[in-house]
This record gives C-alpha cells, sequence and structure tokens, in this order.
C-alpha cells in the first residue's frame, strides 16, 4: 500500500498545480457565506477482520434496527478560503432469536433455542480547510487540506441456550484513527440551476491509507440546494490492528440551506 501512495499524491498534486496555473478568477467576495446541509446516506458497512472473519451490514439492515443516527455538514466561506465540518454518527442494535439445529448423532439432530445480539456503533468526522484555485460561471475547483476521524465499535453476541448446549461466545472490536488529507473538490454547472457536484481525497496517519470520492447532480433552489450523490470512504489498517480494512459506501441524499 506505501508504493501506492506516491503516484496518487502526484495525481491529486498534478491537478491541483495545473488549476492553480489556470486562468480562472477565484471568487473575490469579502463577505462571510454559510451553509448548513442534513443528508441521509444509505450506506452499507464492509470491512474484513484481522483473524479472517467478514462484516457486511446492508443498509437495510442499519435502518431496520437504527438506535439513533445524525449526518450533517456546515461550511464558511469567506473569499476565495473556506472551512468546514462533516459529521457521521450511526447507533445500530438488534436482538434476534430462533431455533438452530445441533447434531446429536449422526443422522440426528435437536433444536436448541440461539439468541442473538449485535451492536454497531460509530463515527466518521471531516474537518477541512481549502482554497478555491479556479472559478468561473463553467466551473469551480478547490483544493483542500483537513483531517479525518473513524471510530467503531463492533459487539457480537451468541449465545446456545439449553442445558449440555449451552454456550456463549462473543466478539467485540474497536478500531479508531485519526488522518490527515488531501483532496479537491468543486463544481460543473450544466443549464440553468442544474450542476455536478465532485470531491476526491486521499490520506495517511494512524491508518495506513485512507480515500474517499462523491460525486452527483444537484439542483439550485433560492434557498439553497438539493443533491443526489454516491458517496465512497475507505480505510487500510496495519497488522498490529483488530480491522484490516473498513469501508462506507452508498448514495447520498442531501438539503443545504445557505444564509
Amino acid at each position: 500500500m506505501k508504493s501506492v501512495k506516491r503516484p496518487i499524491f502526484a495525481i491529486v498534486t498534478a491537478v491541483v498545480c495545473a488549476g492553480a496555473a489556470s486562468a480562472w478568477a477565484a471568487d473575490a467576495s469579502d463577505d462571510w457565506r454559510y451553509s448548513g446541509t442534513i443528508y441521509l446516506w444509505g450506506a452499507g458497512i464492509k470491512g474484513d477482520m484481522a483473524g479472517g472473519a467478514n462484516v457486511d451490514i446492508g443498509f437495510d439492515t442499519l435502518i431496520r434496527n437504527l438506535n439513533m443516527a445524525f449526518m450533517g455538514a456546515f461550511e464558511a466561506r469567506k473569499s476565495a478560503w473556506s472551512w468546514g465540518v462533516d459529521v457521521v454518527y450511526l447507533d445500530v442494535g438488534a436482538d434476534e432469536g430462533g431455533a438452530v439445529p445441533v447434531p446429536i448423532e449422526p443422522g440426528s439432530t435437536v433444536d436448541v433455542q440461539a439468541d442473538a445480539s449485535v451492536k454497531t456503533k460509530g463515527w466518521v468526522l471531516n474537518l477541512f480547510g481549502a482554497y478555491s484555485v479556479a472559478r468561473t460561471e463553467q466551473a469551480s475547483l478547490d483544493v483542500l487540506l483537513g483531517v479525518r476521524y473513524l471510530n467503531l465499535e463492533l459487539d457480537f453476541d451468541l449465545g446456545l441456550a439449553a442445558a449440555q448446549y449451552r454456550e456463549t461466545r462473543e466478539i467485540s472490536t474497536s478500531n479508531d484513527a485519526w488522518d490527515g488529507v488531501i483532496g479537491i473538490r468543486g463544481r460543473v454547472n450544466l443549464d440553468g440551476r442544474w450542476y455536478l457536484p465532485y470531491h476526491a481525497d486521499i490520506g495517511t496517519g494512524q491508518s495506513d491509507f485512507t480515500w474517499q470520492a462523491f460525486g452527483g447532480v444537484a439542483y439550485s433552489f433560492d434557498w439553497g440546494d438539493v443533491s443526489l450523490a454516491y458517496r465512497h470512504i475507505d480505510w487500510e489498517f496495519g497488522s498490529s490492528s483488530k480491522v484490516d480494512n473498513i469501508n462506507f459506501s452508498g448514495p447520498v441524499l442531501a438539503a443545504t440551506w445557505h444564509f
């Protein structure tokens, strides 16, 4: 993975330098402008544990068993400079029970009552500062620097409750990481109020490698914007971690208010 980082960073740097060298003019407004966004990210969670186990939690499972969630962002901009924060919080818990056939001798089984409990809690926090290197009526390009924080807890309990078959298995793991990121973002304006927003970043730190990609379509109103996009965030961890890799991926429906 280390060998992959250098060419990727070189590509991002080349794109940023090309944008900075272009003749596009940055927004010269000296007034502070703010925006707040609330969104629904239909993301599933996938990953590989160090012991070989796989995690694959679909969005349908998350939404059925959701205890609490928050997904939102805030941004402030003045002239060509901007800063912002993006927060995702999930708290999911599910308890299931049922009969599990347990073999007691060749050709014979007995149904044993099983109870399972799965709990997932996680934070994804993105903090960034950005500078506009290109801004015209047709498109915009910002270069950004920031940090990304991941905290994910996974608890799994399985119990077989029947006399000699009584057994309890528990799996509990957590992972957190702070990473520095560099990237680009912007928009391509279409006819009328339609435009195509985009965002891409890469980074490293407490994880071996992390990257994010976002793209979609949006429509501007007098009060703000509504967008539909696809977002993917990925982390790769070292051999000392309990988690090899983890990612969040899925469609995003968002509403943004400007003030």
